[in-house]
């Protein structure tokens, strides 16, 4: 079954424009990496410096969960951590969960 899974990061101030064109150029491998664990969608929206993130995924936690073993995605987190406001000692950049209000499929 899919579940969809909602985040919050936040930029560093003057990184919006760097962080969009490394999301322009997103790299093949990651991508794969993405799928084989089983995200299906990574959606993410800016409002300022403020990034939602929509997650399509099987499931959310074991897919992050192998991703932090996966030394692609663990280049990636690297790239990102430039852009992204992280909490002190954190491997991924910070993100904040957001609850799921309302899923209705018309």
């Amino acid at each position: 079954m899919t579940e969809f899974t909602g985040l919050r990061t936040r930029l560093r101030p003057g990184t919006e424009e760097a962080y969009k064109r490394a999301h322009d150029e997103i790299w093949p491998e990651l991508l794969e990496a993405q799928r084989a664990v089983g995200i299906k969608r990574w959606l993410i929206f800016r409002d300022g410096l403020d990034l939602f993130h929509s997650v399509e995924a099987d499931d959310f936690d074991a897919a992050i969960a192998q991703l932090e073993q996966d030394p692609t995605d663990q280049r990636w987190q690297a790239e990102m951590a430039k852009f992204v406001e992280a909490e002190p000692d954190a491997q991924r950049p910070a993100s904040t969960r957001l609850t799921l209000i309302y899923h209705r499929v018309p």
